[in-house]
């Protein structure tokens, strides 16, 4: 038997159409690869530094990978041309590695990323960053922590992780294809045919022995109204995270009267926008610049 040119959860698509789609002016941006953001027992972790090549501040956009918490980075399945699209936009961004799991474990690679928003915030001159403005954008596990981020950091009785930035510098969030409710999720890979345990590899920990850890990792348990707008990207033919995560996501935002948008795209893959995305998936990226944009705009 052959081996398939894609995994399955990429819908057998031609591997050649895999990637960012749109083209951008290269002479639109600056970019700074490979800066040391913290230091960890594992090694250093590393941030790329976007900035429009226009002068003055502009405003921040932190960017988080997606790969299950165990895989990927900044650099990996066109996030650098994502990256430097919003940048080409007018938005500084800096695009994130955290450690990964299963040798990190919840809260640990949460706290990597609020240890680089907050770095961007103290670093705001040389990145060329108005950190008064803030944004998130996050695909698959990113798109999770990035919720997760928001969701805690402007809920007053989180009593987990906390950035030093005040988190009313959050202004918008972009999440593409989010796992929203870790528990349920895990149910369903409980369930499934290949005995995976992405999720709980992340959490560190079996549901039954500590479900106030899975309830402070999943986003959908800290939503309240004080959020910032945040708009959701979902497809229906998504092999990894099914879109009643985004779904039930946006039903918990809408009970409590939380700014928000949500995009199905009918028969959209997982990593829809990269994988030979049609026209819907492309007015969608479109769409998340010009969101990030509007929000992030000076009051």
């Amino acid at each position: 038997m052959s081996t398939p040119a894609t995994p399955a959860w990429m819908g057998g698509i031609d591997p050649t159409r895999i990637g960012f789609p749109l083209s951008i002016e290269r002479g639109a941006y600056v970019k700074t690869p490979g800066i040391e953001y913290k230091a960890t027992p594992r090694g250093p972790l590393l941030l790329d530094a976007y900035r429009p090549a226009a002068a003055g501040a502009h405003p921040l956009v932190v960017m988080i990978h997606g790969g299950g918490w165990a895989r990927g980075g900044r650099f990996e399945m066109g996030l650098t041309k994502w990256a430097a699209y919003l940048a080409a936009g007018g938005l500084s961004v800096v695009s994130i590695d955290y450690r990964l799991a299963p040798a990190t474990t919840f809260p640990d690679s949460f706290q990597d990323c609020l240890d680089a928003l907050d770095w961007a915030v103290d670093h705001a001159d040389a990145l060329a960053a108005d950190t008064s403005r803030i944004g998130l954008w996050g695909d698959s596990a990113g798109g999770h922590l990035v919720l997760l981020l928001a969701t805690s950091q402007t809920a007053p009785h989180y009593d987990g992780p906390r950035m030093r930035t005040p988190a009313e510098r959050l202004r918008a969030v972009a999440a593409l294809y989010p796992p929203t409710d870790l528990a349920a999720l895990d149910g369903l890979e409980q369930r499934g045919p290949f005995g995976t345990r992405t999720v709980r590899d992340f959490v560190g920990v079996e549901r039954e022995a500590d479900p106030t850890r899975w309830r402070a990792a999943s986003p959908i348990e800290h939503v309240h109204a004080g959020l910032p707008p945040i708009l959701l990207l979902q497809g229906t033919r998504d092999l990894l995270v099914p879109h009643v995560q985004a779904t039930s996501f946006a039903e918990r935002l809408n009970a409590v009267g939380a700014p928000h948008r949500l995009e199905i795209v009918e028969g959209g893959l997982h990593g829809f926008d990269r994988l030979a995305p049609e026209a819907r998936g492309l007015a969608l990226i479109a769409d998340t610049r010009a969101f990030l944009q509007r929000y992030l705009r000076a009051a």
